[in-house]
């Protein structure tokens, strides 16, 4: 599988160690982008010019916005894909996005520590079945309705 396909391609199936390769790619990039940022508001910060003038900052922000779009394109695919291999619509994501969404509006309005708490919690557990259900548990054995298993695949 191309590298390019692995990362922004929604067809097919991919195994639990393609999308942790997946999850790994985006890390690197995302610790890359920290670091340069890092940089640059080292440097902003020792010449002692405002942030909000520097050309070069509004070439970070454009950078990082692209970046970011496509890392989330690239999750959003891995994770569809991970579904799909444990024959399971790729709809969910949407679930998986939208949980999350939902608790941060919701932790805006809370008014109260313990109810903050157990959106936390919430937020907790529906992570941590993100995590089992896309990079800990098998896929399908053999094909499914998403195509051949990937364990079981043809080298290309």
């Amino acid at each position: 599988m191309k590298l390019t396909t692995l990362l922004f391609s929604f067809q097919g199936r991919i195994n639990r160690a393609r999308y942790w390769w997946v999850v790994l790619i985006n890390l690197a990039i995302f610790t890359a982008c920290l670091v340069f940022a890092l940089a640059l508001i080292g440097r902003e910060i020792s010449n002692a010019t405002p942030w909000t003038d520097a050309p070069v900052n509004y070439l970070f922000i454009a950078i990082s916005a692209v970046v970011g779009l496509l890392m989330i394109w690239s999750n959003t695919a891995a994770g569809i894909k991970r579904l799909r291999d444990r024959d399971q619509s790729g709809w969910w994501m949407l679930v998986f996005w939208g949980v999350g969404a939902i608790v941060d509006l919701l932790q805006e309005t809370a008014t109260t520590p313990s109810s903050k708490f157990i959106l936390d919690v919430g937020n907790f557990a529906v992570t941590v079945w993100i995590i089992i259900e896309l990079g800990c548990l098998r896929g399908t054995q053999g094909p499914n309705r998403f195509g051949a298993d990937p364990l079981e695949a043809s080298p290309q």
